[in-house]
């Protein structure tokens, strides 16, 4: 016999046996046994899907804690009731109400949580708990309690797992380690203004042509969204803790996901940040967007308006200058990838759109300026005469011979640098630069208001200490050790290390590049000397 329940965020599934006694009379002997109770938990909470997780239908399952109950008393159980919470990211769920369970009985309760919209500001992981509340009237009519609190890691919102199958969940196919694949849609920004102002650049370089037209032109759409890629010189990027060349992530290990924007702001991706951002800009144009997971790889896909799919490998972009595939190259590059694992069966084709439909929701994103892409300096590279892929100002190859080179001494000294952060803002402070032995010493302090968590402004002061050195025109330095202040108190430092790369203008009196953290977020920054 079975019984089938569900309410709110949690379901409920009765697995029957034999029915025992059904009632206790007032003489009856005192109860024996117990209601015994396992906890299953998810150890890790996915914040960037993180309104998923109360959708029950989802393409993959969404449940956080599954309750295995069992009547081992002598008697029915009666009014027996449970539900959950996480600490400071989702409230109580509601009471899940069952009347009765007889002896021998189990019931697996199932909990889908509604989570609060502060999973969205999570930019690092953050420890928390998950709480499970039980309470039942054994046979004698005595309300009985129990409760137990399971640790649970939010990873940050650029964080993402590929699968959290046990090895005895798991079995050898490949879509056993790809469970969450399709969860990668929520990166895929469906409605950003910057993602859909560039794409708009690329169409119009394109004559303004309507994709959906015709397949000629949306293939030549598709040439120009990925053509000014290259313009704005977005480069691929290997994530430096793989030794195998060959593999673009490790499916075993947490990805750091850059969203569309990120990818357009710090101009540099790896394969699965460049086919998001592909895929967001087909969307944005009005073109089907796939993703194609493969091992240790993900390239995106188009269907154009008569069905055809054409692949495309986004990371032929190369390092956004001259060493890359053209269009024509990139899509061949796809079609040999896309027809080699059709042979093997090892892929997850994720429908973007349809996994949208299915409740795989974008995460809220902060609001940025509307004039973000000047300040990124996106649209100067596409206006550039003939938007041709010309090395930008300040790199390497563009240095004339005879020039001013730097050297450790000669940068020495005190500098301002201002820094533009994800949401536009520019945040000032100083670099005090000193060397040794060839050896670049670099304290960097500044003095800020920032939104915290609470939803509140605080006051931040923070001192980096860097360790670097300089090669030509180019200043690279790293920060292991960080002291920072919130209102005045000490405050653990986030994202270290820091890695600071800055091309040194020929005049020597100003340096621009980025500084990036360990949770991957990039920032452009310029120095200027006092």
């Amino acid at each position: 016999m079975k019984w089938g329940l569900r309410l709110g965020g949690i379901g409920m599934i009765l697995v029957g046996a034999v029915l025992a006694a059904m009632y206790f009379s007032s003489g009856a002997k005192a109860p024996e046994g117990d209601l015994s109770h396992k906890i299953h938990v998810k150890e890790k909470v996915i914040t960037g899907v993180y309104k998923t997780y109360g959708v029950k239908d989802a393409p993959v399952p969404m449940w956080l804690a599954k309750s295995v109950f069992q009547n081992n008393m002598n008697g029915r159980i009666t009014n027996l009731r449970v539900r959950y919470k996480v600490t400071d990211y989702a409230d109580w769920s509601s009471w899940h109400n069952y009347a009765a369970v007889d002896p021998t009985q189990t019931v697996v309760d199932v909990y889908y949580p509604i989570f609060s919209s502060a999973c969205a500001r999570l930019t690092s992981r953050a420890p928390t708990e998950l709480q499970m509340e039980c309470e039942y009237v054994d046979p004698a009519g005595q309300k009985r309690q129990t409760s137990e609190t399971r640790p649970l890691t939010m990873l940050s919102r650029h964080e993402f797992i590929f699968s959290d199958l046990t090895a005895e969940e798991r079995t050898a196919s490949f879509q056993d380690m790809v469970t969450y694949a399709e969860l990668l849609a929520a990166w895929v920004s469906r409605s950003d203004d910057i993602v859909a102002r560039l794409a708009s650049m690329a169409n119009k370089r394109a004559g303004g042509l309507g994709a959906s037209s015709s397949d000629e032109n949306c293939i030549k759409v598709m040439a120009a969204l990925y053509d000014i890629m290259r313009i704005i010189h977005i480069s691929y990027q290997h994530p430096p803790a793989l030794v195998d060349k060959k593999l673009s992530y490790d499916l075993k290990l947490v990805q750091s996901l850059q969203y569309p924007r990120d990818t357009i702001q710090k101009r540099s991706g790896t394969c699965i940040d460049l086919a998001i951002l592909y895929a967001a800009m087909l969307n944005s144009i009005n073109i089907d967007p796939y993703l194609v997971v493969i091992d240790g790889h993900c390239f995106p896909m188009a269907k154009t308006p008569s069905g055809k799919f054409i692949p495309v490998e986004a990371t032929g972009v190369g390092d956004g200058y001259a060493k890359g595939m053209d269009f024509e190259q990139a899509v061949k590059s796809g079609l040999e990838s896309w027809e080699k694992v059709n042979q093997t069966g090892r892929f997850v084709l994720v429908d973007v759109r349809q996994t949208w439909m299915e409740g795989v929701a974008n995460p809220e994103l902060d609001t940025m300026p509307p004039d973000i892409l000047e300040k990124w300096g996106i649209v100067a590279l596409v206006e550039s005469p003939g938007g041709t892929e010309a090395p930008p100002v300040g790199y390497a190859s563009v240095q004339q011979p005879g020039g001013y080179t730097p050297t450790p001494a000669t940068i020495n000294g005190r500098w301002t640098y201002t820094l533009t952060a994800m949401d536009g803002r520019n945040l000032s402070g100083q670099i005090e630069i000193s060397s040794k032995g060839g050896q670049l010493r670099m304290v960097a302090t500044a003095s800020y208001q920032m939104m915290g968590q609470d939803g509140r402004y605080h006051q931040f002061q923070e001192r980096n200490n860097f360790v670097g050195s300089i090669d030509g025109q180019t200043l690279v330095a790293r920060c292991d050790n960080a002291v920072y202040t919130m209102d005045g108190r000490r405050v653990p430092p986030q994202g270290l290390p820091l890695q600071l790369s800055l091309e040194v203008a020929p005049d020597g009196r100003s340096m621009e590049g980025h500084v990036a953290n360990s949770l991957g977020a990039m920032a452009p920054i310029i120095l200027q000397k006092q």
